[in-house]
This record gives structure tokens, sequence and C-alpha cells, in this order.
């Protein structure tokens, strides 16, 4: 009976691995690049500036703005007007709570 050499476990776990470490050596890459063109006095994406801060920190509140405005929205206004003299008109007009009228 003839095993596999590598199961697929072993063989998914290894593609994964290589993935991983394609990856790691991207971003290291793009570090030693960043502080490349910062020992020469050029600009890279990687370098934090106080330009990119600001615009991260107003990427952040207007996040968070939007985050609290989906947890929390704004309530509808309500209206309420002057009650009317006669409460017992029920013809054309719509009372709501505390005298509030809206004539039809």
């Amino acid at each position: 009976m003839n095993q596999p050499v590598e199961p697929a476990y072993f063989a998914r776990l290894n593609a994964a691995t290589a993935e991983i470490n394609r990856r790691k050596q991207e971003v290291l890459e793009g570090v030693m690049a960043a502080l490349a063109a910062q020992k020469e006095g050029r600009d890279h994406p990687r370098l934090w500036t106080p330009a990119r801060k600001a615009e991260q920190r107003e990427a952040r509140r207007l996040k968070r703005i939007a985050l609290d405005t989906a947890f929390f929205p704004r309530l509808p206004q309500i209206i309420v007007t002057q009650p009317t003299e006669d409460w017992r008109d029920f013809t054309n007009t719509i009372r709501g709570r505390f005298g509030a009228t809206r004539q039809e």
C-alpha cells in the first residue's frame, strides 16, 4: 500500500505558509524602501508625515461619526402646535399628544 508522501492537509498548509512568507517579504521590502527614501530626503507612501497624520486623524473622525450615526440615528423632529379652543372638533383635525393638532 503506497501512502502519499505529503497529505493534502500539509500541502495546503505549506501553500498558506508560502503566501504568508511572500507577504512578509513584500512588507519588509516596502519598509526598507521607505527607510532608504528617508535617508535620501525623498517622500515615500510609508513615511508618517504630519500631512498624512492629519489625513488619518480626519478619516478616523469621519469613521467614528458614521459608526455613531449607524447605531444612534437622529430622531425625527416632532412639531408641536398650539392647542385649539374647541377640542371636540374631529372632522378635519388630527390630534396628537399634549394638544398638538394638524389641520387636514
